[in-house]
């Protein structure tokens, strides 16, 4: 219901219908076959780490379901989930990666080989939630030495943002109207606690959105991710460039949300 309200208040009611009804379509169409064969193209990941992150074995239920509040579930790919992690020009270890919409984690587990202060996935479904925390365990158990890492079942638009260095990571989880909440609540925690955080935004959706928020800057990018950050080098607010495989560090930054 909260989602359908927002919705309404975001798009009014006909443009609400209109969305609920292509989002409907789109579900409909997991009951195709081809869909249905398509949906176990990403299971080596899992194979390779004894793990349950696909989708192949979501339940229509929960994608419907998904469907409905958001957007349905699909697992990070590792290559473009590591061309992003190289885009960053951070050091790992002083920052905090937190995933929105994480599904059953495999972002949250991919991030852990960069070595990140601790991981944070936010879940919305409960079903995905519950798989998310018994993969973590898993892992964890396999890698004692991996960053403490955590899953929390809850809307991401009520999420308390740590007040330290972040890295928020978005596989295009959530409708405009979510996305611009949520957006609005990660700028009222820049405020509130000044500090270096990157939005890495993976399937670019609402690209458009972002170019025009004043206290981001886009730190780099390609035509299926995109990584903006909210601070500029504080040598005199020069723009930063970033090679296609080289990481550059970035060490003096100065505060810039407008």
């Amino acid at each position: 219901m909260r989602h359908w309200r927002d919705s309404v208040r975001y798009f009014g009611l006909w443009r609400a219908v209109r969305e609920l009804a292509a989002a409907s379509w789109r579900i409909s169409l997991e009951l195709l076959p081809s869909r249905r064969k398509a949906r176990f193209g990403d299971l080596d990941y899992d194979w390779e780490h004894e793990v349950d992150t696909t989708r192949s074995n979501v339940s229509f239920r929960a994608q419907l379901l998904a469907e409905l509040a958001g957007r349905p579930y699909f697992a990070s790919d590792p290559w473009l989930f590591e061309q992003i992690m190289h885009a960053l020009p951070i050091h790992f270890e002083d920052f905090t990666f937190v995933d929105l919409g994480s599904g059953k984690g495999r972002a949250l587990l991919m991030a852990a080989r960069y070595g990140f202060k601790r991981i944070i996935g936010v879940e919305f479904m409960p079903e995905w939630h519950r798989a998310a925390q018994e993969n973590i365990r898993k892992f964890a158990a396999a890698n004692p030495s991996a960053p403490a890492m955590e899953s929390v079942c809850m809307d991401a638009r009520d999420f308390d943002f740590p007040a330290e260095p972040l890295v928020v990571y978005l596989f295009n989880p959530f409708p405009e109207p979510v996305f611009v909440a949520v957006m609005e609540r990660l700028r009222q925690s820049a405020l509130t606690a000044p500090r270096p955080l990157f939005l890495a935004y993976r399937y670019t959706e609402f690209e458009s959105l972002l170019e025009k928020c004043g206290w981001l800057k886009k730190v780099a990018g390609t035509e299926q991710w995109a990584v903006y950050g909210n601070w500029r080098d504080s040598a005199g607010g020069e723009e930063i460039h970033h090679g296609d495989t080289e990481k550059k560090r970035v060490r003096r930054w100065a505060m810039a949300p407008r």
